[in-house]
């Protein structure tokens, strides 16, 4: 068995929210401070939806790999900016990866040893870039439970696209999975690229009568569809990939806690035996 992970939002909490971005916006809002009085609020916010603006404009244009170069991205709002500031984004990750600003999500220790104890392969495949999210993985004490580390720059795609889940595959197996939290990049693109999609939610997000449901069971009720549908129009983009629409994005397993995973595992075995 292989079972493939994203990472930020299912195992971890990055540093760019609450350390990265902020720092950044930070800096180069003070060209805006002074020269458009602006306060600092309004100009770290106006630099954040730069950065923002110059992402979508990649993934429009389909460089898909250069939506997620945070250090290029970050420069041109710089230059647009007008600011000077000039940042090295990889080391600005380095300097948050403490306990204040990045966190393993509960279980997933516990989770991942599990499963390693069992023999299932692991592998990360994620849109971050290594140099961002090496650091963050080395931090929190997960990196080891994962020999196989796929991301953009490494295969020269993204998800949603196929080549990046196949790059994960090394040898036959009868059943693989992947556990992400976005619907298009980790349910839909997993989906269309031979991996069964387990689908991370908030629990505040499902019915309170889902809940009470195994994950095999939850994507087939008809409460999920709005689910499904609000996390499509919450991505950064959804018109990047116009093959796709919010009901394509069926997952084959819907979980809010990681170690509902074990359970899937189970299950999934059984399926095929």
């Amino acid at each position: 068995m292989l079972i493939t992970f994203d990472l930020d939002g299912v195992l971890q909490q990055n540093p760019f929210g609450k350390g990265v971005f902020p720092e950044v916006c930070g800096k180069i809002g003070e060209t805006l401070v002074s020269r458009e009085g602006l306060t600092v609020d309004e100009a770290a916010k106006t630099v954040m939806t730069m950065i923002r603006d110059e992402a979508k404009r990649r993934l429009t244009s389909r460089d898909y790999v250069g939506a997620y170069d945070w250090d290029d991205i970050v420069l041109v709002a710089a230059k647009a900016a007008g600011s000077p500031a000039r940042f090295d984004v990889e080391q600005l990750v380095v300097k948050y990866c403490t306990p204040d600003y990045i966190f393993p999500y509960p279980y997933a220790f516990e989770v991942l040893s599990e499963l390693s104890g069992l023999g299932v392969r692991l592998a990360v495949v994620t849109n971050g870039f290594y140099k961002y999210q090496n650091p963050v993985m080395e931090g929190i004490g997960l990196r080891h439970f994962f020999p196989d580390f796929i991301t953009p720059e490494m295969v020269g795609t993204v998800k949603p696209f196929s080549g990046i889940f196949q790059a994960a595959i090394k040898g036959e197996y009868s059943l693989r999975l992947h556990v992400g939290d976005t619907i298009i990049h980790d349910v839909w693109g997993a989906q269309m690229s031979g991996f069964d999609p387990i689908w991370m939610v908030k629990e505040r997000d499902l019915p309170e009568h889902i809940l009470t449901l195994a994950p095999w069971e939850r994507p087939h009720r008809p409460e999920i569809r709005p689910v499904i549908a609000k996390a499509f129009d919450a991505d950064l983009h959804p018109g990047a990939y116009p093959d796709v629409t919010a009901d394509d994005c069926r997952p084959a397993y819907v979980i809010t806690d990681l170690r509902e995973i074990l359970a899937v595992v189970e299950y999934a075995k059984e399926a095929v035996a």
